[in-house]
């Protein structure tokens, strides 16, 4: 017989929660092992993270369709996912700072070497040597553009969650709702956060720039894929919905555009 260490009650042996104010009884010690534990439970990284980030590798359409209907134990809550893996994406990305950079200037000078071999005359007076939006030259403003997606990844991850579920909501439609589109978008960003942190990580180690490859085409081909499975659609009702896609962010992309454009008229 023990007394609970919360209320004082009387406790047994066999009692793994106290009978009168439900605590856990803790007889173990604290070790460094049962702190990590601890921490992640808090975080809610326990073993449902894996199994999410397992079937939303291959079988994205069952944890969406899962969760949505209300199955939560089974799979992570997909905002405390995508909050988790942006934390640790930001965190290997600030450590590799430079690599990120690197890579990134890279990309564009692959595209730039590209571009000279069909149209050198226009190559030599590249942007990379003109000012661009108040910056000296092309390189300035790619390391503003880096620095600032670096130190609010995870902001811009947020932020941008509602416009990607605005654009499936309407592109897509029923039988979801925009709640349902959302747990939709915030599962496949977690996904796909996860997996250019990977490719990031396996560029470091292999030396060859696969992460923005990566983070530029496959969204594409998940998205694809997911809704296909989602909605049941053959290729030809899936070709129709992704150029609907399309046309939707082009016009939301142009609208401001051409409200800037009309207000900088009519203010002249």
């Amino acid at each position: 017989m023990a007394n609970c260490k919360n209320c004082n009650a009387t406790t047994s042996e066999e009692d793994n929660y106290c009978n009168e104010c439900g605590a856990k009884i803790i007889r173990e010690r604290i070790t460094l092992k049962s702190l990590f534990s601890h921490l992640l439970v808090a975080l809610g990284w326990d073993s449902n993270f894996v199994v999410t980030l397992r079937y939303l590798v291959y079988k994205p359409q069952v944890v969406i369709q899962e969760y949505i209907n209300g199955t939560r134990k089974k799979f992570a809550n997909p905002f405390s996912l995508l909050a988790i893996i942006t934390a640790v994406s930001v965190f290997t990305f600030s450590q590799y700072a430079e690599q990120y950079k690197l890579m990134s200037k890279n990309l564009g000078t692959e595209q730039i070497e590209k571009s000279e071999t069909v149209t050198p005359a226009i190559h030599k007076s590249n942007t990379k040597e003109a000012p661009i939006f108040g910056y000296k030259n092309q390189d300035e403003f790619n390391d503003s553009v880096n620095d600032f997606s670096l130190k609010y990844y995870n902001l811009m991850v947020f932020f941008f969650l509602p416009f990607y579920t605005l654009i499936a909501r309407i592109a897509f439609g029923k039988p979801y709702n925009f709640g349902e589109h959302l747990v939709t978008n915030t599962y496949l960003q977690s996904i796909l956060s996860f997996l250019g942190l990977l490719s990031f990580i396996l560029s470091l180690t292999i030396g060859v720039n696969l992460f923005f490859s990566v983070i530029m085409l496959l969204p594409i081909l998940y998205y694809s894929y997911t809704y296909k499975k989602l909605y049941q659609l053959t290729f030809g009702q899936l070709l129709l919905k992704f150029l609907k896609f399309i046309g939707v962010i082009l016009l939301l992309f142009l609208i401001p555009v051409l409200i800037g454009f009309f207000w900088g008229k009519t203010t002249k």
